[in-house]
């Protein structure tokens, strides 16, 4: 009991064993009703008020907007492919909320750390980051399989507000929107929502331009925008 107890208050395992701590007192609180679980803010499409939680942002998840820890008013565009956002989409980690994802990934983590340290022996401050990494990394897919299940859980009341705003106006707030990436911000009277959105293959959208919510396309779990036509003013003359 020791030694185990040793390991995991150690550098790395100690790190996975912290994040698991606050995942466990969450469900704690959610358990004597002292937080309440979001199942609205599962993959939305990356719904998600600005500044707040997100769905994900999102709804779910994440995160993971540019600019939404500032109120929405931050400029950091994330226009690039590959990366952290492509990861977490692929891996469909947003499509239960942000916390179940987290405790599945701190769980997985931490065994996997527990594992390396104590079986393979990745002690010390090189091979502890080594370990960390590692586990970090296999953590991943780990957590992808095992919210799958859960998944449709989170999906009925998900459905209602994709179907609440299609036809509905968004501002574009990223560098660009093409078909592969896009963020638009949504005004809902409120904070507004963030909406993870393409277009289709071949059209371009830039900030600051209005577009159309026209569907929600599942395969590329993102709202499908169509830019609205621009009015000219007429000629004076």
């Amino acid at each position: 009991m020791h030694a185990w107890l040793t390991v995991a208050l150690t550098y790395p395992t100690i790190v996975w064993t912290t994040l698991l701590a606050v995942a466990v007192l969450y469900w704690l609180f959610v358990i004597v009703g002292a937080v309440h679980l979001d199942t609205g803010s599962a993959d939305v499409g990356d719904v998600g008020h600005v500044g707040g939680e997100g769905a994900h942002v999102g709804g779910e998840g994440a995160h993971g907007h540019a600019d939404g820890g500032d109120g929405g008013h931050g400029d950091a565009d994330v226009d690039v492919d590959g990366g952290p956002i492509d990861i977490v989409g692929a891996l469909r980690l947003r499509s239960v909320p942000l916390m179940v994802s987290v405790s599945f990934g701190a769980l997985f983590g931490w065994l996997l750390s527990w594992g390396a340290v104590e079986w393979l022996g990745l002690r010390g401050a090189a091979w502890g980051s080594l370990a960390l990494l590692l586990s970090a990394v296999v953590a991943l897919p780990l957590t992808s399989l095992a919210i799958r299940p859960l998944a449709p859980l989170f999906k009925p009341n998900v459905a209602g507000r994709r179907e609440h705003l299609v036809g509905k106006l968004c501002v574009v707030r990223t560098g660009e929107v093409d078909h592969r990436f896009g963020e638009a911000l949504l005004e809902d009277g409120g904070a507004g929502l963030v909406l993870r959105v393409r277009v289709e293959r071949g059209e371009r959208l830039r900030r600051g331009d209005e577009a159309v919510i026209v569907a929600w396309d599942e395969q590329l779990d993102a709202f499908v925008v169509a830019p609205m036509p621009r009015v000219e003013a007429p000629d004076q003359n």
